[in-house]
């Protein structure tokens, strides 16, 4: 019962220690005030970089807390063996799951962001300006977090008198959006250039429609792996003890007898 309450404890303060070791508001927020001053988002200077580079050395801290948390009293309980183990399980898994939920919201965004695109086509072919376009996809919002917040961040920002298409481009990288950046320069380009938004828009729309059509057909194709991992681990074992089992044992037993 002791080493079960160990266990139990060391598991609690892991816990605890990953859960705080989330993002630093502090260093979003300075982030934020780095793209708003036009500071570059992938590299940021001065107070922004301190404020990002405390709020990474604030997760490390966290995550090696929680590590000697569940190995000390694992090695105090008398199981040292699977200290290490844990520990490094608990260093590692959070970092893992925070990459996998980036990685879901990025593909979420990029899937989104055809629809969205789609919406404010429309909106210009039937008259209404670009600018006015993008502000209502982002009051009414496309589903994906990532996308949502760019648009809503840089409709904010044109309200207050900033251009749309620039600050657009600024949260798209911020947010790990290279398309949406690419569709904000292209526009903000276009309007230096008296080119019209709708031609960047159709030519943003159909190549979208032509990644989204090959990301179908790529994950189609791998549809015939997954069948047969199916057939694999579900209808050979099926097969072999409904089947092969009993017919091997009958013949033994003729053979025997």
């Amino acid at each position: 019962m002791i080493e079960l309450g160990s266990l139990c404890a060391a598991l609690a303060v892991g816990l605890a220690f990953a859960w705080l070791a989330s993002g630093s508001r502090l260093a979003a927020n300075l982030a934020a005030v780095a793209r708003a001053s036009g500071d570059a988002p992938d590299r940021p200077s001065g107070i922004a970089a301190v404020g990002v580079t405390l709020g990474g050395a604030r997760r490390i801290a966290l995550r090696a807390a929680a590590a000697c948390g569940v190995a000390v009293p694992l090695i105090l309980s008398g199981v040292p063996l699977l200290a290490p183990v844990a520990g490094y399980a608990v260093f590692v898994v959070p970092g893992l799951v925070a990459d996998r939920r980036a990685a879901r919201a990025l593909r979420d965004a990029e899937r989104a962001l055809v629809v969205a695109v789609e919406w404010i086509d429309a909106l210009v072919a039937a008259g209404r300006p670009a600018e006015l376009a993008f502000q209502a996809v982002a009051r009414e919002g496309a589903g994906a977090t990532l996308l949502d917040t760019a648009l809503r961040n840089a409709s904010a920002a044109a309200l207050l008198g900033a251009p749309m298409f620039r600050v657009l481009a600024l949260e798209a990288r911020a947010g790990g959006l290279p398309a949406l950046a690419a569709l904000g320069d292209e526009l903000e380009r276009s309007r230096d250039l008296g080119r019209g938004s709708r031609v960047v828009l159709r030519e943003t729309r159909d190549e979208l429609r032509r990644g989204e059509r090959a990301r179908a057909i790529d994950a189609a194709s791998r549809v015939d792996a997954k069948l047969m991992l199916v057939l694999v681990l579900c209808y050979l074992p099926a097969l072999m003890l409904l089947v092969v089992v009993p017919l091997f044992v009958g013949l033994l037993s003729g053979i025997l007898e």
